[in-house]
């Protein structure tokens, strides 16, 4: 069966491919799509329907491959962020130990006299232990790991809050 190009046009539009007739034209030119030339008219092209068939499923082979092309390149940057993200994870997670370290060898140094905290939270001498407390109180609440916060800070934290109690 052999098909003029509007019918060529149409079939390839049912087949998903939007295609005007000059796109059937310009194809044919190009030489992608065979095609006869009419033999009453040399104005003309008809084409068979198997090789209409074959440029349809070249074309959906040719779209298939730019979306697996184009996952590819987003899955290659997703992984990139997933490393920096791993980065970032590793240094806060280093900076929550030194964090901690310096916190025992303060409170070993100090002893757990109340001044030591006052100084640690950035609250002046004078400030009584309800004052105290009510910071850290937002600390904890800060670190609470329901919010985001690291558990393990939020453990250090809590015990001196426990002590100061």
């Amino acid at each position: 069966m052999m098909l003029n190009i509007k019918e060529a046009a149409d079939q390839m539009t049912s087949m998903g491919i939007a295609a005007s007739e000059q796109d059937i034209l310009q194809w044919i030119e190009e030489g992608q799509l065979k095609a006869e030339l009419n033999q009453r008219r040399y104005t003309s092209y008809k084409i068979s329907i198997h090789d209409l068939a074959e440029f349809v499923v070249q074309k959906h082979t040719e779209v298939s491959a730019d979306k697996i092309e184009q996952s590819k390149r987003e899955i290659r940057q997703l992984n990139d962020q997933i490393q920096l993200l791993h980065t970032r994870l590793h240094i806060e997670q280093s900076k929550v130990r030194t964090l901690k370290k310096m916190l025992n060898a303060q409170i070993e140094a100090v002893g757990s006299n109340t001044s030591q905290y006052e100084e640690l939270l950035g609250l002046n001498q004078k400030s009584n232990t309800q004052a105290l407390k009510k910071e850290f109180k937002k600390l904890l609440k800060a670190l609470h790991p329901d919010r985001g916060g690291d558990e393990r800070l939020f453990k250090v934290f809590n015990d001196h809050y426990e002590n100061l109690k």
